[in-house]
């Protein structure tokens, strides 16, 4: 039978098309957008655990959504923040900035990882993908998405080239997402002279919700396999409690895990004039007035680019624009 112009068959060909449709339809929602991504390559291949991660500074991997299909009840697997070495699977993705086979080294990178799901079973096939994102014309990896069985010999070419096709049909996604942030943000008033405090940063309080959370998923998963059967309606409202929570633990972890991996990306959603009058303040500390003079613009001017400088750098302090511009100063 005839391939796609792609190399597809014509069963994976329909099942991309189908899979394409599903995602664009589940923007908004990150929990459901990942859920059927994870779906979508499960009627392609066999899928028994399957993760998403986006890179963080410090070698971090914020993973939103985690599946194995393998674990009763429990099959869904809170959001969490880990960490990762500098010869396993994440730094090997971020450096080639390609997929990853079990075949290719007989899954000596996969399980030099940190285990999830069953971790007294080792995956026997897996596929790791590279997530990237564009910036200025310019494709970086700001995560990366991995499929597994327990079954060897599972995977083909084809189904490698199937989730990266897939991939960049959930980072259109999550790019329109963040243009329809902006285009939001741009209409919203900003907001000046708020105080600085010793609170929590923002990671620090994800991660207190998220762990809040999970112990209200567990008790949640606790009263579903209690409820009898035979109590229809029960067992619907405990399930549809036990979605809400893992939709708001995605949403949760979605916080941190937007950012990508390197901090010049910081300045990539600022103006030429917004990234020099943001050097200016976290060089010197200059006032609106001194930098007016420098710039030759007037003084309220400056004011209305500071103020979606600080929106864009996620601040609200002037100060916040030296901390968050610190590594160009190292």
């Amino acid at each position: 039978m005839p391939r796609s112009s792609y190399g597809f068959s014509p069963d994976v060909a329909a099942a991309l098309s189908q899979a394409d449709r599903g995602l664009r339809a589940r923007m908004g929602n990150h929990h459901a957008l990942f859920d059927y991504w994870r779906f979508a390559m499960s009627t392609i291949c066999c899928v028994e655990a399957f993760y998403v991660g986006f890179y963080r500074e410090g070698r971090k991997i914020v993973y939103p959504y985690t599946f194995d299909d393998t674990i009763a009840i429990k099959r869904y697997i809170p959001p969490e923040v880990s960490g990762y070495g500098p010869k396993g699977q994440a730094a090997w993705i971020l450096a080639h900035r390609r997929p990853y086979t079990f075949a290719s080294d007989n899954g000596l990178l996969l399980h030099r990882g940190i285990s999830f799901g069953d971790e007294e079973r080792a995956s026997a096939d897996a596929i790791t993908i590279p997530l990237f994102e564009t910036r200025d014309g310019v494709p970086e990896v700001i995560g990366l998405a991995s499929i597994q069985t327990y079954k060897s010999n599972s995977y083909t070419d084809e189904h490698v080239r199937a989730f990266e096709w897939t991939a960049r049909s959930v980072m259109t996604v999550l790019a329109r997402e963040r243009e329809d942030d902006l285009n939001r943000k741009e209409l919203a008033a900003p907001v000046d002279g708020a105080a600085e405090n010793d609170q929590p940063s923002v990671a620090e309080v994800v991660q207190d919700v998220s762990e809040i959370l999970a112990g209200i998923h567990t008790r949640i998963c606790a009263i579903e396999g209690a409820v009898p059967a035979g109590e229809r309606e029960l067992v619907r409202l405990v399930r549809e409690l036990r979605q809400q929570c893992e939709q708001g633990q995605t949403k949760t972890m979605d916080i941190i895990s937007r950012p990508s991996v390197h901090a010049e990306n910081l300045l990539n959603s600022l103006s030429s004039k917004e990234r020099e009058i943001a050097f200016l303040i976290a060089r010197g500390g200059l006032t609106n007035k001194e930098i007016a003079a420098r710039v030759f613009v007037t003084e309220s001017t400056i004011k209305g680019h500071v103020s979606r400088i600080l929106r864009k750098l996620g601040v609200e302090q002037r100060s916040g624009i030296a901390a968050r511009l610190e590594h160009f100063f190292d």
